[in-house]
């Protein structure tokens, strides 16, 4: 990507007046087309000025509520397209990106009712690689609404934000949607970096930090933006550096590209996903603690697109694009994983097979959220139980199977272990660990790890080959107690006397805990 010339400085941003804005506007009604002065309702801004950022975009049309694998259901009002993401108060901004035809727009969800309410329409939309690009992000401070518009083919409105005080032009549910033209101000982030010697620019997120600041993540200079709300003025905050590319494919210096940005009040943290080719285990997550004071916090993610902490425990939450690229097929669908770092900083997939997730976001009852890039739905990671790492064949067949039975409640106390495609008459036992990992044992494959390993009872295989377990959760040890919200992966380890090793082990099963 660009390199600045020199050392950016601070200038006043042009402000881009109403009529500018209005010949841009595709939805604009006339000079004096007015609409009707609605109050935006204290109430209203209360419940959706709990921001967080919004994600990439989606394609196809959002679903109603079921139930599906991995734990997780789809969460979207239906006539939604290409969702950039939402933030969570006692209901969901979303930002659309459209259909490519300037339909872009910025949607208020209810939370139980998941009723839409657009609020800003006629944003602009283009198709860019098959994919809409338009509308990337919004946030809200106070009656402050921003919106991030990332690449699109208006030359005004091309990598800009746009500011929209909700005092002056009110808006409250049921009121008709504002556009373009009742923006007060353009931000126009792009003409800034080309000023400062940046060849692309491509606003891409935002997030509000103390004293009037707003950080703009601009993915096509890879650098970190600082917008003073008070004075108007942009400034180069900090550029995240590249990567060494390690193969023959693609440039020599891999940009950053950076996505989602997360401020706790005294640090900005961004995470990367990285740019072609798209290798695995580059992209990472950087704290800025000052104008180009940049430092690697999280190293060894998968083209990670978002990431947030769980506000009951602190744990990073990680959005994984895809595992890998190849750049005669492009991503491999459904190979987008939500990972979760346990205490012990290691990796816990809790929701995989995802396709092309975009952003993860939590509600403050810990509840996580992540958005999908291809199949336009909205998900919410229920507690539950999911199945992962193959198993192996054993003395009587294709190999042993894991499963459970009862629920995930702790205060219910019924949760039970079942293991069948046993050999008959042969002793093993079930054990759990805090993490996934993937190590040879017997005729197996360990598949739990963690700091710590933890077994149950001794059993014997029945004459069907089945063994069966109901876990009791008050007697187990402190450092493997079970919590609500807490992950943990169980496996059954058996002697199998006619097998080549004499042993083996079955898949794993992960389970998420719930109250």
């Amino acid at each position: 990507m660009g390199t600045p010339k020199k050392r950016p400085q601070q200038r006043l941003v042009g402000i881009v007046s109403k009529d500018e804005i209005r010949q841009s506007d595709p939805f604009y009604r006339g000079c004096c087309s007015l609409r009707p002065r609605v109050t935006f309702r204290k109430t209203m801004l209360t419940r959706i000025t709990r921001t967080l950022t919004l994600a990439l975009s989606l394609v196809a049309t959002l679903q109603a509520q079921v139930t599906i694998t991995n734990h997780s259901g789809f969460l979207s009002a239906a006539g939604m397209h290409s969702l950039q993401g939402s933030s969570i108060g006692s209901g969901f901004i979303v930002v659309e990106a459209g259909t490519g035809i300037n339909d872009g727009r910025v949607t208020f969800l209810e939370d139980v009712t998941f009723d839409r309410q657009t609020v800003v329409a006629g944003l602009p939309s283009t198709l860019v690689a098959g994919f809409a690009s338009g509308p990337r992000d919004a946030t809200l401070s106070g009656d402050q609404l921003y919106i991030a518009l990332g690449q699109n083919a208006d030359p005004v409105l091309d990598s800009t934000i746009l500011h929209f005080d909700l005092q002056a032009t009110p808006w409250s549910i049921g009121s008709p949607a504002l556009t373009v033209a009742d923006a007060a101000t353009l931000i126009p982030v792009k003409s800034f970096m080309q000023s400062q010697g940046y060849a692309y620019s491509g606003v891409h997120s935002m997030v509000l930090g103390r004293k009037n600041n707003l950080f703009i993540a601009d993915a096509g200079a890879s650098a970190i933006l600082r917008y003073n709300i008070g004075t108007g003025t942009l400034s180069v905050y900090a550029d995240i550096p590249g990567e060494v590319n390690p193969t023959s494919v693609g440039p020599p210096i891999i940009a950053a590209v950076p996505t989602r940005m997360r401020w706790d009040g005294k640090k900005l943290r961004v995470c990367t996903m990285t740019g072609f080719p798209y290798l695995p285990g580059l992209s990472k997550i950087y704290t800025i603690d000052g104008p180009s004071t940049v430092s690697v916090e999280v190293a060894g993610l998968n083209l990670a697109t978002s990431f947030d902490y769980d506000p009951t425990n602190g744990r990073l939450v990680v959005a994984e694009f895809a595992a890998s690229f190849d750049p005669s097929s492009g991503f491999p669908p459904n190979s987008g994983s939500i990972v979760e770092y346990n205490r012990d900083g290691q990796r816990v997939p809790i929701s995989v097979g995802a396709s092309f997730p975009a952003n993860i976001m939590h509600k403050p009852d810990g509840t996580p959220y992540f958005v999908s890039l291809s199949d336009g739905n909205m998900y919410r990671i229920d507690p539950g139980s999911m199945n992962f790492c193959a198993t192996s064949r054993n003395s009587v067949g294709t190999g042993a199977l894991i499963s459970n039975a009862g629920s995930v409640s702790l205060q219910a106390n019924d949760f039970a272990l079942k293991c069948e495609s046993l050999p008959v008459g042969e002793f093993g036992l079930f054990f759990y660990g805090s993490a996934p990992t993937y190590l040879p044992l017997g005729d197996g494959y360990r598949c739990v790890g963690g700091a710590k390993l933890f077994r149950f009872d001794v059993l014997k295989s029945d004459q069907a080959g089945i063994v069966f377990y109901p876990m009791d959760n008050t007697t187990l040890p402190g450092p493997g107690t079970l919590l609500p919200g807490s992950i943990w992966q169980f496996q059954y380890w058996y002697r199998d006397k006619n097998g080549i090793g004499g042993s083996n082990l079955s898949d794993g099963l992960q389970v998420m805990f719930a109250n």
